[in-house]
């Protein structure tokens, strides 16, 4: 993320906010607010605090979206829906929302520690899930951005994982859309989601999109947790918005034969991410009714899907409402938010054709590949795996995941080498030394060796934040 302001001021902690809730200390932080520990002066209790940043103070639409987000979540009252329990404000203005003090971790944490997940657990969380987003669908809620990170896993007494759906911030009430003013918040101005989990409608930034929306992201949740492996990966949004749009992902059966996946699971992910919504479940009963039935070990409800190239009718020409900063090649993890220009009451609309040779070809099921940014101060460097020479910096490698070592070379500078666990869309920053002789062929002897482990879209470079089990999070506070 490009986010450079500093985070809120460490003051609010120790405050207490509307004389009920005493900030205690922050546990996460995003473009948008920061989320809080805090006690329940009146009963005691540890509680959660979302609050906005002090720069949005003269932006009121984007108050208004943590406002509409306690509004939304706490309407629904669902068990795996994180509990809204209070809102207000803070002195200066700020608007700020008290939720239920979770522990544990997200999944997309879980699935980065430990990569693939047993598929009777995958059943489990995503039948929770299902249950949540359906609860949410029943009171016409659409969520628009369900991926692993706003699906919480709290550890019950007997081990396993209580689900709870968080982060309402960009969801849509399809009740009165037509004429709900508060809608422009996301239904013009800007489009809102993470590309890797965008169904093709939301991609193509369609009007009349619903709930089966989160239908597909699902599907493509449940994929992530079978396999370790997203469905989709580019190097940029429009490589991976391409993909979604026209390429058909490999059945994780394929992809990861020796995991021994039922073939119901992969007939529910198939059905789950068609590209034609029709040929999705009509709804998350009937998806989580298949998915109890493979628990079960019964037949599914409907006929299979092919698992090959879907017979639904070819997506629309790509023409987003939007004008796309593809500038630099940007990481594949973070919130997708594209402004648009205004022209009367109209935003601007530029078509962008997708070129063949931007949508990568399907990978080989072995060996699992992963994506490596790498980037260098000052930039230019050329990057060698081996003999291997993969362009200059910066860049996306796509190398097989596990240990890689590489050597970055520029003139006027010393040999670099630098050791990457290459996991899922990591990334890493070496820092080459000036030198006044730069060796011409090959790693000069006495390289100075540089270990930097690949990190997670939006951290920094040489900053480790693989979550240990029974870590402690919240919400995500984007």
């Amino acid at each position: 993320m490009s986010e450079t302001e500093p985070p809120l001021p460490d003051s609010l902690v120790g405050q207490t906010l509307a004389g009920r809730y005493r900030l205690t200390r922050k546990v996460g932080e995003g473009g948008m607010g920061a989320v809080y520990e805090a006690v329940q002066e009146a009963l005691g209790r540890t509680v959660a605090v979302k609050i906005l940043r002090d720069k949005y103070l003269d932006r009121p639409e984007v108050a208004q979206r943590l406002v509409k987000e306690a509004q939304l979540a706490s309407s629904i009252e669902h068990e795996h829906i994180v509990r809204i329990l209070d809102s207000g404000a803070t002195a200066d203005g700020r608007p700020f929302v008290v939720m239920e003090h979770l522990r544990g971790e997200s999944l997309a944490e879980r699935i980065l520690r430990e990569g693939a997940l047993p598929e009777t657990l995958v059943i489990d969380i995503a039948l929770q899930t299902a249950g949540a987003l359906g609860a949410a669908h029943a009171r016409s809620i659409v969520h628009r951005d369900v991926k692993p990170e706003n699906v919480f896993l709290v550890a019950r007494d007997d081990g396993a994982p209580q689900v709870k759906v968080v982060d309402f911030g960009i969801s849509k009430s399809l009740l009165g859309a037509q004429n709900d003013s508060n809608l422009r918040l996301t239904a013009t101005g800007m489009v809102l989601g993470t590309p890797l989990y965008m169904s093709p409608e939301q991609a193509r930034g369609d009007d009349d999109l619903d709930h089966r929306i989160d239908v597909y992201a699902l599907g493509v949740i449940v994929y992530e947790a079978l396999t370790g492996e997203v469905p989709f990966r580019a190097s940029n949004y429009l490589g991976i918005i391409s993909q979604v749009l026209g390429s058909q992902m490999v059945p994780p059966r394929q992809l990861r034969p020796e995991l021994q996946l039922s073939a119901g699971i992969e007939q529910i992910v198939v059905r789950a991410m068609s590209k034609n919504r029709n040929d999705r479940y009509a709804t998350m009963a009937a998806f989580a009714d298949d998915l109890a039935r493979v628990r079960a070990g019964k037949p599914l409800a409907g006929a299979a899907l092919p698992a090959g190239p879907s017979a639904s009718p070819p997506a629309r020409a790509f023409a987003p409402r939007a004008l796309w900063p593809l500038g630099a090649a940007l990481g594949v993890g973070a919130v997708v938010l594209f402004t648009l220009p205004y022209f009367g009451d109209k935003p601007a609309v530029v078509a962008i054709e997708a070129r063949a040779d931007a949508v990568p070809a399907p990978r080989d099921a072995t060996p699992l590949m992963g994506s490596l940014s790498v980037t260098s101060e000052p930039e230019g460097a050329s990057v060698f795996i081996g003999d291997r020479s993969y362009g200059t910096t910066p860049r996306v490698l796509e190398v097989p995941r596990g240990r890689q070592q590489l050597t970055l070379r520029l003139p006027g500078h010393e040999d670099a080498s630098a050791e990457a666990v290459v996991g899922v869309d990591e990334r890493i920053l070496v820092k080459l030394t000036p030198t006044a002789v730069h060796p011409k062929d090959g790693p000069a002897p006495g390289t100075r060796p540089v270990r930097i482990f690949a990190q997670p879209p939006g951290k920094k470079a040489g900053e480790r934040s693989s979550p240990q089990p029974g870590g402690e999070t919240l919400p995500n506070p984007y």
